[in-house]
């Protein structure tokens, strides 16, 4: 069944990139949502991603007679910097060409807010925004790889099986 770890990985890396996808989604789609409703949003994302990388994990280690805290740390890092990859493509859509109105609206607001304090940081914030949909991608990137790394790194030790110092 397991053909090879990469491809597993991207299979699984989907799945846990909805996650992300769905959570950023429902808020754009659904715009007067009260503001606690964007905090359980975050709460389910957060503990449905780490539960998915435990699961991916274990199910990923279910043919092997021993699994070490090692290939449960590379499977999750390979999980996660794919699902990394797909979360941040659709962060770069999500902000460039499917939501951009509902962005802009916000980044408006914002720059109203700034203008009254700060007319020189408005301005240097609207240069930003013609590379917001660059700038959001690549901070998913780095910022879900490390957190991905991060869970893995302590989500490995719960994966482990089997008895490396048994002779076969």
């Amino acid at each position: 069944m397991q053909t090879n770890k990469w491809s597993v990985a991207a299979t699984y890396a989907i799945m846990l990139a909805l996650v992300t996808i769905i959570s950023a989604v429902i808020p754009s789609v659904f715009t007067d949502l009260p503001g606690f409703v964007g905090i359980i949003l975050w709460i389910v994302k957060f503990s449905l991603s780490i539960y998915l990388v435990y699961y991916f994990i274990k199910e990923y280690s279910k043919p092997f007679e021993v699994f070490t805290y090692k290939d449960g740390f590379r499977f999750g890092v390979i999980l996660c910097f794919l699902s990394s990859v797909i979360g941040s493509a659709y962060m770069f859509l999500h902000f460039g060409f499917l939501f951009p109105d509902a962005t802009a609206a916000q980044m408006e607001t914002v720059i109203q807010n700034l203008e009254s304090s700060n007319p020189d940081a408005a301005e240097g914030f609207m240069k930003v925004m013609q590379h917001l949909p660059k700038i959001v991608f690549a901070w998913s990137l780095v910022y879900y790889t490390l957190f991905g790394v991060l869970v893995s790194s302590i989500v490995a030790n719960y994966t482990k099986k089997g008895d490396i110092f048994t002779e076969k």
